[in-house]
């Protein structure tokens, strides 16, 4: 009996196969991928046995000669939910992100993650070369350069800002929920609040490293400048 569930999570070193095979243009799997895994991935019905010419093995007349393996259609929709899977682990919201969407590969933004993938994979994020909100792919982010980072480590300190980018506040959180609450009792009593309200401001997060905190208030714009 085939077990063919596509809730069976896969081990980390069938995770590696389907994230390497998803990579390649004919979806096939590593050359030495282990026998006994290649077993088990079958059975689930993720990966498919080829001839050298790209047809399935045992079709046809011609002799059967070396064959491979490539993903089956449960097998790609199997890698990218586990692909999304990491990458959401690894672009959490606040953190900075370089943009290289599939379609421009010439194209690169650095940008600030806002949000949770929704269903189709796509996250809010501000653009570092738009100064604006949009929406891009999960797929389509990679790790930010060095020089796009400031110093230090990552810390449970928040940037708040507002849509065009601009600081607002700092706050400290845990989480982006954390930070969140922390920006809103914030906005209410904050003194830089006096001279505008900040009530009905749709904030906006990032966390920031520990070379960029800023001491006071006024040191805001500064930072952000160093940190652009």
């Amino acid at each position: 009996m085939k077990d063919t569930s596509t809730n069976v999570t896969p081990s980390p070193y069938q995770t590696e196969l389907l994230m390497a095979a998803l990579k390649d243009r004919a979806h096939r799997l590593p050359s030495d991928a282990k026998a006994t895994t290649l077993h088990l991935m079958l059975r689930r019905q993720w990966i498919r046995e080829h001839r050298a010419d790209g047809r399935l093995q045992g079709t046809g007349t011609e002799p059967t000669g070396p064959t491979h393996f490539r993903l089956s259609h449960a097998g790609v929709r199997t890698a990218k939910r586990h692909q999304r899977i990491q990458l959401t682990r690894t672009h959490t919201i606040g953190t900075i992100a370089a943009y290289h969407p599939a379609h421009a590969k010439r194209h690169q933004d650095i940008v600030a993650v806002q949000s949770r993938p929704d269903t189709e994979g796509h996250v809010k994020v501000l653009s570092g070369r738009f100064r604006r909100l949009i929406t891009v792919a999960l797929t389509d982010l990679r790790p930010a350069p060095p020089a796009a980072l400031a110093p230090g480590e990552l810390t449970d300190t928040w940037a708040v800002m507002d849509q065009h980018g601009t600081w607002l506040l700092i706050v400290e959180g845990t989480t982006h929920s954390a930070a969140r609450r922390a920006a809103r009792r914030a906005a209410a009593r904050a003194p830089e609040a006096k001279s505008r309200s900040l009530r009905g401001v749709v904030f906006l997060y990032r966390r920031l490293r520990s070379g960029e905190i800023p001491a006071t208030f006024a040191e805001l714009h500064a930072a952000a400048v160093r940190s652009a």
